[in-house]
């Protein structure tokens, strides 16, 4: 089976180096590249073409958010999950409006960021339960007057565990139902809050009072 290939962008040599060593030591999981800024990696990505990008929110220069969007203009298949000491409630959703695919927290042990690269890619969107708990409240803060969306109770429980990273198959499990039941409740939900994708959804969701009635 292929491996899967990871790049770090950390500006603390410790963490990046100790990231980079430990992420190794799983079978089935290469690092193949690690810089201490955005600008660096950058220059390398797209002929290093890793499969997820683990990078840090707040890097010197160019920021992890700003870096977000170059590189997914450049790979926009790419998986990039944001890494942070912060649970910042605008970066979390600046992070998110721009492409990333997961916010995990640094102090998460390594073995649960192995388990949630797993989960990213088998369709997932993996968050620390402290952000996702963060997301959440900050969905009651942001929600404005003026939008009315209608979802059903079905529609918000999945959406509730979409944005807290879980998979088709977990969500199926969680709830009791099948896969194709997730999936065909996720494309009304799209069609509902005409959006295209799952990080889309979590986003545009943090607006819709309908969702916390």
């Amino acid at each position: 089976m292929e491996n899967v290939n990871i790049i770090i962008v950390e500006d603390d040599q410790l963490i990046r180096e100790g990231l980079s060593s430990s992420i190794d030591e799983y079978p089935g999981f290469c690092c193949i590249g690690a810089f201490s800024s955005a600008e660096e990696m950058l220059e390398k990505v797209e002929d290093l073409d890793p499969h997820i990008i683990l990078m840090d929110i707040g890097l010197p220069g160019m920021n992890g958010i700003e870096c977000l969007k170059q590189v997914k203009l450049i790979l926009p298949d790419l998986l990039v999950v944001m890494i942070t000491v912060f649970e910042d409630d605008d970066r979390v959703f600046d992070s998110i409006v721009n492409g990333a695919d997961g916010y995990l927290l640094k102090k998460t042990p390594v073995p649960k960021i192995i388990e949630s690269l797993n989960d990213l890619r088998r369709g997932g969107a993996p968050m620390s339960n402290q952000i996702a708990r963060r997301v959440l409240e900050t969905f009651r803060k942001k929600t404005p007057i003026d939008e009315t969306y209608i979802l059903s109770k079905r529609e918000k429980e999945i959406l509730d565990q979409l944005a807290k990273g879980y998979t088709y198959k977990q969500i199926s499990d969680n709830l009791f139902i099948s896969p194709e039941t997730v999936r065909g409740h996720l494309k009304n939900i799209y069609q509902k809050l005409h959006v295209h994708s799952k990080m889309e959804a979590v986003s545009k969701i943090s607006r819709l009072r309908s969702y916390l009635k």
